[in-house]
């Protein structure tokens, strides 16, 4: 079995394992963010370098897109905590946001010249 095919058939294994993962699992952006980095940057390494350019800028596109998709999931980690906390805040009666009554009485009115 030629090198190329090999390495098509393992390449196309991992993206299809790594690309299951539905929205709202754990490390969703991670994964994502992995794959698509290391992806993009096989492809960059690539064409600047035809020996070895595909594997460094395979890793890097990896390290960097996990990265940043790591982040983007400790963002999302930190919003569902706050609603979580304004929800039980709500249920034990502590959090009622304000009634909106409009604006004041002559709020909009113009002053008299």
């Amino acid at each position: 079995m030629p090198t190329a095919l090999k390495l098509a058939l393992a390449i196309a294994a991992l993206s299809l394992s790594v690309a299951c993962a539905p929205p709202g699992a754990p490390y969703y952006h991670t994964q994502n963010g992995a794959l698509a980095g290391a992806t993009a940057g096989a492809v960059i390494g690539h064409q600047l370098d035809h020996n070895n350019g595909a594997v460094a800028g395979g890793v890097a596109g990896a390290l960097i897109g996990g990265s940043i998709g790591n982040q983007m999931d400790y963002q999302d980690q930190q919003i569902y905590a706050q609603q979580r906390q304004i929800r039980r805040m709500q249920r034990q009666g502590y959090y009622n946001p304000a009634p909106d009554y409009g604006p004041p009485p002559g709020y909009y009115n113009r002053p008299p010249y």
